[in-house]
């Protein structure tokens, strides 16, 4: 089976900073009967990748709890006008991959978004207390784990108590 695959990442522009952009990819498949003389029944799937769809989306107040500290930002799920590109010309002219530490984003840069998207302090409060209560929830039940045997036992005795006193 050969399949031929391209990477795309997410962009964001330092100095665009309301929208990301997001590649999808529209595969061309074709899929040929190819015999071999060991094996009649093989066969081989090629897919080829034509164009790429770009669209821009914008960014939002966010509630993903992975942020270390501050409040998160996310993409929105409206998106702007979306441009299609041949996956050769996208190739040629993307530039060169940024290193990961090059896609974070500090807490102060994300405060300033947001304050830039009209967010009010009291939103952004919000959202960063939500965060850190699933952060906390979260701690417990890692804490908890080792107990769930415990637990379900438990509860597998109250449920036979109930049934046997009815």
């Amino acid at each position: 089976m050969s399949i031929k695959e391209n990477d795309s990442s997410n962009k964001a522009s330092a100095t665009d900073t309301s929208s990301v952009s997001s590649a999808s990819f529209e595969p061309e498949k074709a899929v040929s009967s190819h015999y071999d003389d060991d094996d009649d029944d093989e066969q081989s799937i090629h897919v080829k990748f034509q164009n790429i769809e770009i669209r821009n989306y914008g960014m939002t107040l966010g509630d993903n709890p992975s942020c270390s500290y501050g409040p998160p930002v996310s993409l929105d799920w409206d998106y702007g006008k979306t441009n299609v590109v041949p996956v050769d010309d996208y190739e040629e002219s993307r530039g060169t991959r940024r290193q990961s530490y090059q896609m974070q984003m500090n807490s102060r840069y994300r405060k300033t978004i947001l304050n830039n998207m009209h967010f009010t302090p009291d939103e952004i409060d919000r959202s960063v207390k939500e965060v850190n209560s699933i952060k906390k929830n979260r701690e417990r039940t890692k804490m908890m784990l080792p107990l769930w045997k415990l637990e379900d036992a438990a509860e597998s005795a109250k449920r036979k108590a109930k049934r046997a006193m009815a």
